[in-house]
């Protein structure tokens, strides 16, 4: 089974299209989609209650918004338990970014056994990257010289993007509360090099991001996201 996980905030805009890119992606497979509510005040939770009568949908709420690293960590934890042997996980934005319509293509080299992490990756051949502004591609660039430099994972280049596939074993090496201690959009390279670290096997495929579909702000302070980084980086170094 495939279990993809959205951790929304304020998406109730885009949410339907993304839990209905899902559905036609596996319109003939076994899935559950799981959303971690982290305290929205748009009516996000509705949005997933609506189409849960459609579709496996699952919701889980935080009562207030603490941020995208505990949504991930309330996703793995629960996720986690209901994880068979077999099965994979998905991540990806809950902002349609992330075209749905690629999770066959992430999900492949798990269930072929050739790794046990995939990344849609924004620096691979035949990547495209559509209406990103110049300052996050800039942010993004730095982002992996400081990531490759400080804390290289062999055959990584895109250590932040949040849309990967899991096999299910590594989802479980380690319980939600240990693979994740940052709360902010650190937390996507922390659970990648943590994981990398106990033997997961990562490979990467390009990534088609559709940005001009986002819709209002991005939720990530720059200057917060660069100093957690850093010091995430520096704190992982020391392990």
């Amino acid at each position: 089974m495939i279990h993809v996980l959205l951790a929304a905030y304020n998406e109730s805009a885009a949410l339907a299209a993304v839990i209905e890119g899902v559905a036609r992606a596996f319109a003939d497979g076994d899935w559950t989609l799981w959303v971690v509510d982290d305290g929205s005040t748009d009516g996000t939770a509705d949005v997933a209650r609506a189409h849960a009568g459609r579709f496996p949908v699952r919701l889980v709420c935080h009562a207030s918004n603490r941020g995208l690293g505990a949504a991930l960590r309330t996703g793995f934890s629960t996720v986690g338990a209901a994880l068979g042997p077999r099965d994979v996980l998905v991540t990806l934005d809950a902002d349609n970014t992330h075209p749905p319509a690629q999770i066959p293509s992430l999900v492949a080299p798990i269930e072929e056994g050739r790794a046990d992490i995939a990344i849609a990756s924004r620096f691979r051949p035949g990547a495209r990257v559509v209406g990103v502004p110049w300052h996050r591609r800039l942010l993004s660039r730095a982002a992996e010289a400081v990531f490759r430099l400080g804390v290289p994972v062999p055959g990584v280049r895109d250590y932040t993007c949040g849309f990967r596939a899991y096999a299910a074993a590594f989802v479980r090496s380690l319980p939600a509360g240990e693979l994740i201690r940052e709360d902010g959009f650190a937390a996507q390279a922390e659970i990648l090099i943590r994981l990398a670290r106990r033997g997961a096997r990562v490979t990467e495929i390009p990534l088609i991001l559709r940005y001009d579909r986002k819709q209002g702000e991005s939720k990530m302070r720059v200057f917060r996201t660069v100093a957690r980084t850093l010091r995430l980086v520096g704190r992982l170094r020391r392990l």
